[in-house]
């Protein structure tokens, strides 16, 4: 999921100052299907910043390694 993301951001939005990826985690989300969300940043809104950015004191939104370290798997190891 992740290296799909980072090549349509890397084609869709080349000039962007950076990208985050990371997935909401219950009881924080309102879709039951796992997905990745993917920023080409700055964010537009000072909403989307906070909703969208990894806090380890605010648990909405994680990425990817800190998922896979949940999970019990390595981080920065793709499937």
């Amino acid at each position: 999921m992740l290296a799909v993301g980072q090549k349509l951001l890397r084609e869709h939005a080349p000039d962007a100052k950076e990208y985050h990826f990371g997935f909401h985690r219950p009881p924080f989300n309102s879709v039951d299907h796992l997905h990745l969300h993917c920023f080409a940043l700055p964010f537009n809104s000072w909403w989307h910043q906070q909703k969208y950015t990894p806090r380890h004191f605010i648990p909405f939104f994680m990425t990817p390694d800190a998922l896979l370290e949940r999970l019990g798997k390595p981080a920065g190891i793709a499937e």
